[in-house]
């Protein structure tokens, strides 16, 4: 009675049927009752009313069920803790069950998919019959059949919503010796479920195993739910799984097939993570190929649904559970996700056929099975052979995989036929499709490719010379004659052959070089061979018009993940961990995803077989990929569907100096990781310098301080040791990160410390926030106002008063131009919403409708400045209708609402850190401000405003700290404490801020040679807005002092401004403390022809000087203030920055 789940709720396409069983409870009396059999239903269940009516005995259950609704959600307000003990009489049909007690409406008793899956009977849905004919042999039954009262709940038609499958293999279709064997080639034959053996599947766990793993139930759509219903249904008939107490639960989600169909998928990475690896090899690629390259017929066979005929080890099934919303259930067969499910397949398939793959007469490499023979007559014996060792293990295939004398077939990218081994069309279709060039640039592209495979072609220069004296002749007229196609085909000849092309040996290390452009992917696997790397094959692929509108780190891991599929062979058990070259630096946070789409999430699946490491490398040494995910020409007639609304020429890829990398896309996957392939926790784990204060706190507090699993927890939060990589990377990650924000010390502390501790942690964050460079540039100083604060009346609880304000106006980024600023004056929750700066009365109306009033109600008050929209009449009659009372501010003190204003400064800094130089992406950025914000602790109240509205803090996929579980009253009961206790501390803030109204600032001093942030103040900027530029400029260094309050400074040789400021208009620069903090020294410049050359890194702007043109450059290396303006002429070696910038512009002209 320990089950985690019943679902007595109604659910579409379940079939019920009504009987009127006989009630024998265990205090003797016999009750009529209308019962339904439901299979939606995960347990049988008794209503409470008529337990309680009836006054029928109870039991109490030995933990609470939650009780769910098929969607997942929690049904009803408490959970089951009750059971009744019966005997049950249907028509003489005898048994004795439990049933947990809960409230039913349609009928007294439901007897769900446990007690259907005891019975196993046969139902009659047309005659309205049930026969108990495959009961277990504790119930006692009368010969005659059972009737019953059918009923369909808005049950679907089986051919609109079921798979048709293909009907059974015909056995004219297969060669006359093998029809006795047709049997084998039907999939009812695989509905038998495996018998037990020597190499069922073993799980064996890891030292300091948890003794749980928990996870939720997915949302599904009807359809999902659906083939959810039939995949459980089909597999409980086959007893491939069944109900399951286990307290392990991997979570299980559909992904899409290629025909459109759906297949069920358990994540069982947290699984794989405990499960000691089996380290059984795959066959040797070399000996397989060694078995056949003599024959020449031959047989090839396709095991269907491999996985599934392995059993699971017996008493190893509840550690494969898995968890959906109608209920635990648990495999008895090995299912595709395990971490080990290749070696045993494959130990399996080597057992069971060694003899005839030690004498040469079968080739095996995991569910694929060739038969080699010298002629039809020894092809026919092994074969017969063969089926009759499959049919003793119960083994079933694919009919349309298999291949039936051949005189050749393609084995593990090779192909086998007429007494050789010859590379697959396949590897090198890329090369020998590669289309005649018809320009330069195109003749270019082709020898930057062969020019890495020169070393191996003889003679290389000699044959590319036609080729290259088309490159020496750029801007004359084309041409392309005989010896230039001569040379084309003779290096693309050389490329598809050896030497290039190498066969793959057992041993070397892998290495997959992917590229996607907008209408293709292209790959090369090279392999190392004798010190060398060689090609192995090539890819070149056309992306579908669905492809072409994927994001571009989509399409980057579209072209690892068709890279994979097409040498998965080479790749899956590579003796040596193999590498993917990629220039998108981003992919590397998809190695662990956490919130997928359904398409990622089967990719997902896919990369958790392999062992690799991800290396990002700059996109002009990937030339290879590159080229070759180029080799496509786009059909682009009629193709309105594969149409890019936005070109990958139109998005920014370099951003301003100091400005992290980060897309905002990949924040839900965003993964701790310090290395390729060491999570933060092992990490942590694995390091062994701690601090003895935590550990005599340990063995003085063990309640306070305690060890799991190799990490040290401190009051539920992890101890991170004495190691300065793992703490700078935790610092960095909370503070330069996106969602992060870079917060002050006060909020990035109490971030941190939700999940980490350690001893110095304060002082640490203290330091890292000191010495921010972006934080210097960007932040307000605050500095005290003349007129005394009157801060206003506290509300009693969230969302009651709200203040509204305005930004803007700002540079036009999605056709808004301002940012409306809405904020809770109780919890300091805000909603930022894009706008323009000319909208109306009537648009703010319909803002606060869409983005308070529907999340959060009407407020009691607004508060305001005397703007025109509330100034307006419709306003003021909106007001009244909905009861609200405007209190605009006074005329003596327009900050009568300063924490909007404060607000919209925390705002501005925010965009600052991160949008683009042209400031014309905000409205990308604005959601995770508002996030941002509302996940920091605000100093007026000591909590987060996410915290104080619902009790809780939003999950970002960061790791989960060791914490209790506690029950809905309690969650209720604190946080009412909670906004009492923000209450009491906004009352304190509020005295404060009237005590500090008067206090001066006092700047501290500064002395010649220190480093100083100098004020915007007077400086013009050639970005849109100043609003969103930096507030400082810097650092620049102090000459010396000039008189008592000013100073001269080394400014840029570029800046035509006096080079004397006020002191205060300068603040002194703090250094950065930590590695991550600390920027790379600007590259030297490159000699070209004697003179001194520095890297442009982007073009920022244009303007006309005299009768030429002048470009903005931004110096690769170097600050925002160092940017100068260039002639056309200065930049002949920054072609590239010239083209990108072009592309931006309207039309593409300057």
């Amino acid at each position: 009675m320990n089950n985690r789940y019943v679902v007595p709720q109604k659910r579409l396409g379940v079939q019920e049927l009504e009987v009127k069983p006989l009630l024998t409870t265990t205090n003797g009396k016999k009750l009529k009752l209308s019962a339904m059999v439901d299979s939606g239903c995960t347990h049988t269940c008794i209503d409470e009313e008529l337990v309680k009516k009836k006054k029928i005995p109870t039991k109490k259950l030995e933990r609470p069920i939650t009780c769910r609704n098929s969607d997942g959600t929690i049904a009803g307000k408490k959970d089951i803790t009750k059971f009744v003990k019966m005997d049950l009489n249907i028509n003489g049909h005898n048994e004795q069950l439990d049933a947990v007690v809960t409230p039913l409406q349609s009928s007294d008793l439901f007897l769900g998919h446990d007690w259907l899956t005891n019975h196993n009977p046969e139902i009659d849905w047309k005659q309205g019959i049930i026969k108990f004919n495959r009961c277990p042999t504790s119930c006692s039954f009368p010969h005659t059949d059972i009737s019953f009262e059918p009923r369909i709940r808005r049950l679907q038609s089986n051919e609109d919503t079921e798979e048709k499958e293909p009907d059974p293999t015909n056995p004219e279709d297969l060669p006359a010796y093998m029809k006795p064997f047709a049997h084998l080639f039907n999939k009812k034959n695989f509905d038998k479920l495996p018998e037990r053996t020597e190499w069922d599947h073993e799980i064996n766990f890891t030292e300091n195993a948890p003794t749980e793993i928990s996870s939720k139930v997915y949302s599904m759509t009807p359809l999902e739910r659906e083939e959810l219903d039939k995949f459980l249904d089909e597999n409980l008939a086959t007893n491939r799984i069944r109900p399951s107490k286990s307290p392990y639960a991997a979570p299980c989600f559909f992904v899409p097939k290629k025909d459109g169909s759906l297949r069920l998928c358990q994540d069982y990475r947290k699984l794989n993570d405990i499960t000691i690896k089996d380290k059984t090899p795959l066959p040797l690629i070399s000996e397989v190929l060694d078995q056949l390259k003599d024959a020449k017929v031959f047989n090839k066979l396709d095991i269907i649904w491999g996985y599934n005929n392995v059993r699971i080890r017996e008493g190893d099934e509840w550690k494969a559970a898995f968890l959906t919303n109608r209920g635990l259930f648990e495999p008895t067969v090995m299912f595709f996700g395990m971490s080990n499910s290749p070696a045993t397949f494959s130990r399996m398939m080597a057992t069971i056929f060694r003899e005839m793959i030690q004498d040469g007469s079968l080739a095996n490499y995991m569910d694929d099975f060739i038969i080699p023979a010298k002629d039809d007559e020894e092809l026919e014996a092994r074969t017969t052979r063969f089926l009759k060792i499959a049919e003793k293990h119960n083994l079933s295939f694919k009919r349309t995989k298999c291949e039936f004398n051949v005189s050749s077939t393609t084995v593990l990218g090779t192909v086998i036929g007429n007494g050789k081994a010859t590379m697959e069309e396949e590897k090198v279709k890329a090369i020998r499709d590669w289309a005649v060039p018809t320009t330069v640039k195109q003749v270019e592209s082709f020898l930057g490719f062969a020019n890495f495979y020169r070393r191996f072609i003889k003679n290389f220069s000699t044959i590319a010379q036609p080729l290259n004296e088309l490159k020496s002749k750029k801007g004359e007229k084309w041409y392309w004659n005989d010896e230039q196609q001569q040379a084309f085909e003779q290096i693309k000849q050389a490329i598809a052959s050896e030497p290039v092309l190498a066969l793959p040996k057992d041993k070397g290390q892998f290495r997959v070089e992917v590229d996607a452009s907008n209408y293709g992917t292209g790959a090369v696997l090279s392999q190392e061979q004798e010190n060398k790397w060689h090609p192995v094959a090539f890819m070149s692929k056309t992306l579908s018009e669905a492809e072409r509108n994927y994001e571009i780190y989509d399409k980057e891991l579209l072209a690892i993940i068709k890279a994979l599929k097409l040498w998965r062979h080479y790749l899956l058990d590579a003796k040596e961990q193999f590498e993917i070259w990629t220039d998108h630096e981003n992919l590397k946070y998809f190695r662990e995803p956490q919130k997928l789409n359904a398409r990622q999430a089967r990719w997902y699946l896919m990369l958790q077989e392999y062992d690799f490491l991800l290396r990002h490398i700059p996109g002009k040494t990937n030339t290879k990929a590159d080229i070759l995910s180029r080799l496509i020409k786009p059909d682009t007639s009629n193709d309105n569907r594969g149409v890019e609304m936005f070109k990958e020429k139109m998005f920014i890829r370099r951003l301003e100096e100091s400005t992290p990398i980060y897309d905002i896309t990949l924040l839900h996957n965003r993964r701790f990781e310090i290395l390729a392939d060491e999570t933060l926790l092992e990490k942590i784990r694995k390091c062994e310098r701690r601090e003895t204060r935590v550990l005599e706190e340990m063995k003085k507090q063990p309640e306070k301080v305690w060890e799991n699993k190799g990490i040290i927890y401190r009051q539920g939060r992890i101890y991170v040791p004495d190691n300065q990589e793992i703490r700078d990377f935790i610092l960095h990650d909370h503070h330069n990160s996106p969602d992060a924000g870079h917060p002050g010390t006060y909020r990035m502390l109490e971030s941190v410390k939700r999940t980490f501790w350690w001893p110095t942690i304060k002082t640490d964050i203290r330091r890292y926030v000191r010495g921010c460079d972006m934080c210097q540039k960007n932040k307000t100083i605050r500095r005290p106002d003349h007129i005394p604060h009157n801060p206003l009346p506290i509300p009693d609880k969230p969302w009651e008063e709200i203040s509204i304000d305005m930004i803007g106006p700002l540079p036009k980024s999605k056709e808004k131009d301002a940012i409306i600023v809405i904020v809770d004056r109780f919890s300091k929750m805000i909603h930022l919403v894009p706008t323009t700066t000319s909208l109306t009365s009537m648009d703010l109306a319909e803002i606060y409708k869409e983005e308070v009033w529907r999340h959060h109600g009407i407020p009691k008050r607004i508060i305001s400045d005397r703007g025109p929209q509330f100034a307006s009449k419709f306003m003021e009659s909106l007001c009244k209708a909905l009861g609200i009372e405007r209190n605009l501010s006074t005329a003596y003190h327009p900050q009568t609402d300063g924490q909007t204003e404060r607000m919209n400064q925390e705002i501005e800094t925010y965009l600052r850190a991160f949008i683009n130089y042209r400031q014309d992406d905000w409205t990308r950025w604005l959601p995770m401000a508002e996030f941002h914000y509302n996940d920091k602790t605000h100093a007026a109240t000591g909590q987060t405003p996410f915290f104080l509205n619902y009790g809780l803090h939003p999950w970002k996929g960061n790791i989960t700290v060791e914490t209790t579980n506690p029950t809905a009253t309690s969650l209720i009961e604190e946080l009412e404490d909670v906004r009492e206790e923000a209450k009491a501390a906004m009352e304190a803030n509020n005295e404060m801020m009237r005590e500090r109204g008067n206090n001066k600032h006092h700047k501290e001093p500064f002395a010649e040679g220190d480093k100083v942030w100098l004020e915007t103040t007077n400086i013009h900027s050639n970005r849109p807005t100043r609003k969103l530029d930096h507030k400082r400029y810097g650092p620049f260094e102090i000459l010396k002092q000039i008189g008592d309050r000013s100073y001269k400074l080394k400014l840029p040789d570029t800046w035509a401004i006096h080079d004397v400021f006020h002191t205060s208009l300068l603040t002194k620069v703090r250094n950065p403390e930590f590695d991550s903090q600390k920027k790379p020294t600007p590259p030297p410049p490159d000699i070209i022809n004697e003179e001194e050359e520095y890297e442009v890194e982007e073009i920022r702007g244009h303007r006309r000087k005299g009768r030429g043109i002048q470009f903005l450059v931004h110096w690769k290396g170097y600050g925002n203030e160092d940017d100068s303006w260039i002639p056309r002429s200065s930049l002949e070696n920054a072609e590239e920055a010239l083209s990108e910038y072009k592309a931006k512009l309207p039309n593409g002209k300057l």
